[in-house]
């Protein structure tokens, strides 16, 4: 018997959904059921419970509304490389509070704020003011002897001022560079080179050119220490010793830009660090230097005081060899005259103060003997 055709079949008979696409459920109950919208501002208050928060430890706190408290955080967990990143942090603050007081005392200390990648001298004064000067007056008068071995002068300092009173320094030009009176009120320093004799004078030995350069070379070191390490002086005054049996009436005078480049390079640079003698002054090798450096700056000084307030001034004249006497050739003589009582040896006719030498000579050969 022939096995009948599927599609003779009633339909009531067929199997329902032969090809299984007719879904087991209704589409429509699996929907949602309606709900009413909920407003943007509406929060809702629950507790948020995570099965691993024990393991994750990282879920954020539940929201709460504006101004609620909140629960209490545990504390976050400490790495264990912490130690060592406090023991660094504690190793650069102390760091940096050692370069911060390095840097302090750089600048507190004499010559502070200036460049010391190469010193600019051996020897440095460990104070300021008028103490660090007189440190600066005893070792550069130390360094400066006679030829018997004995120091040449005392040196001693004080500020500007005489007894007490404040002085300012007068410049008086000469005629030819308009005879015009220049007045430095500026803070600076008095050095007195004494040669232990009568009025200051040097005893023993002559009188000479030599020792004159040698003692003009001493306050040009004084006033080259002053300008480096003591902070606010901008001015030196350097009385000079007269000539046995006269009185002190030279002086030289430095501004601190007088020698702006020697104070920028090491004193070695200006001056031979073997100080020489009065034997040897002419053949150092600063000796041209010295001479150009102070004879310029020799000059007649003298004291007055001020009219109107309780001042006085220290009143420099520049030296005028063509107003000194003159004497025949080959001859020495004791005369005073010219600029302050000027004496003139041998045949050259340079005025100058006694004890001193021509502010106008160009050559370490040519001044008057004096000193």
């Amino acid at each position: 018997m022939s096995e009948q055709d599927p599609r003779d079949r009633n339909p009531r008979e067929r199997p329902p959904d032969p090809a299984g696409t007719r879904p087991r459920h209704d589409p429509e109950s699996l929907l949602p059921a309606t709900r009413e919208p909920l407003l943007t501002d509406e929060v809702v208050d629950s507790e948020v419970v995570d099965e691993r928060a024990e393991e994750r430890g990282d879920l954020l706190p539940a929201r709460r509304r504006p101004g609620m408290p909140g629960e209490p955080v545990a504390p976050a967990r400490h790495s264990q490389y912490a130690p060592r990143f406090h023991f660094l942090t504690g190793a650069l603050v102390a760091v940096g509070l050692t370069a911060v007081l390095g840097v302090a005392l750089f600048i507190a200390l004499p010559g502070g704020g200036q460049d010391q990648g190469q010193r600019w001298s051996s020897w440095i004064p460990t104070v300021g003011g008028t103490a660090g000067a007189q440190q600066i007056a005893e070792h550069v008068g130390q360094e400066y002897k006679l030829t018997d071995g004995h120091q040449m002068v005392d040196v001693s300092v004080t500020g500007l001022e005489i007894e007490g009173v404040p002085l300012a320094v007068a410049l008086r030009q000469a005629p030819a560079q308009g005879g015009d009176i220049r007045v430095f009120d500026d803070n600076g320093l008095i050095y007195r080179l004494c040669g232990l004799g009568p009025d200051c004078a040097i005893p023993s030995g002559k009188p000479s050119t030599k020792r004159h350069l040698l003692l003009r070379r001493e306050a040009l070191e004084l006033a080259l220490y002053s300008f480096r390490y003591l902070n606010g002086v901008h001015q030196i005054v350097v009385f000079m010793p007269p000539r046995l049996g006269q009185k002190p009436n030279q002086a030289l005078f430095f501004r601190e830009g007088d020698v702006a480049p020697e104070l920028d390079r090491p004193l070695t640079a200006s001056l031979s660090p073997r100080v020489p003698t009065v034997r040897t002054v002419t053949l150092s090798p600063d000796a041209p230097l010295v001479d150009q450096l102070t004879s310029a700056k020799i000059f007649q000084f003298s004291l007055t005081q001020a009219n109107t307030d309780n001042r006085g001034f220290i009143v420099l004249d520049p030296f005028d060899a063509s107003s000194a006497p003159q004497p025949s050739s080959g001859s020495s003589t004791g005369t005073s005259g010219g600029a302050g009582g000027t004496t003139t040896t041998g045949s050259g006719s340079s005025g100058a103060a006694p004890g001193s030498s021509s502010g106008t000579s160009t050559s370490t050969g040519s001044a008057t003997p004096s000193g």
